[in-house]
């Protein structure tokens, strides 16, 4: 709850997305104990997923976000080539359907593939066992982005177990909160551009309309 907390004063108070966005993945990562997580983004055509953030401790890995490490891993893509939603990939399964999936064992599992995550294991000599997906939706239920988390921790032992529906519960909250905090900053920029894009187009009909200014008009804002 404390996490949760600062989170979401950090969440309405910060207009750095992508510091937002990091810590968005660190913070549910730690509240369930994760050894590692993914937050994936849709594309600008939203026809798939992007890997945005990769975290994982065991490896020691951190790419995307604001590590400045490139991600090399190809998107999800969130339909098929005649259209139907991918319901293979437990990320686009999420990302459709705005429901969690929370897996005990992926390699007991048969309802998704889990080809490229048995071979992302078999490349770092990992083993990926609990899996907890949950969709990050907006207010109006618009997919802002996707939150997975690998391998809960217990505390104790550090023995992997599965993600509880505590777990489940406090991710669905963090990641509903974020979602509207990232839609609510995107409009702000938004309007940051329309803004700024309307004092141009005024400034450019005043100098069109009289040849003596000079362009002063586009100047001034410019130069404040």
């Amino acid at each position: 709850l404390d996490q949760l907390t600062e989170l979401s004063v950090a969440l309405g108070s910060s207009p750095d997305i992508g510091s937002l966005l990091d810590r968005i993945l660190r913070v549910a990562k730690n509240m369930t104990d994760a050894d590692g997580g993914t937050l994936y983004r849709p594309s600008h055509d939203r026809r798939s997923l992007e890997f945005h953030i990769s975290l994982n401790d065991t490896l020691g890995l951190y790419q995307g976000g604001t590590s400045g490490n490139p991600i090399e891993m190809p998107p999800v893509p969130l339909a098929d080539g005649e259209g139907r939603p991918n319901h293979a990939s437990v990320a686009a399964w999420a990302a459709n359907s705005g429901q969690p999936v929370n897996i005990e064992d992926v390699y007991k599992a048969d309802d998704f593939n889990f080809s490229g995550m048995r071979a992302f294991d078999a490349s770092f000599g990992y083993r990926t066992q609990s899996i907890l997906t949950v969709p990050m939706l907006d207010h109006e239920g618009e997919l802002v982005g996707v939150l997975q988390l690998i391998n809960a921790k217990d505390p104790d032992t550090g023995d992997i177990r599965p993600f509880t529906g505590t777990d489940q519960r406090f991710i669905e909250a963090l990641a509903a909160q974020a979602a509207v905090a990232l839609t609510n900053g995107q409009l702000i920029v938004q309007l940051g551009e329309l803004l700024e894009g309307l004092v141009n187009l005024i400034n450019i009909g005043i100098d069109e309309k009289s040849p003596y200014t000079g362009r002063h008009c586009q100047f001034v804002p410019e130069l404040t």
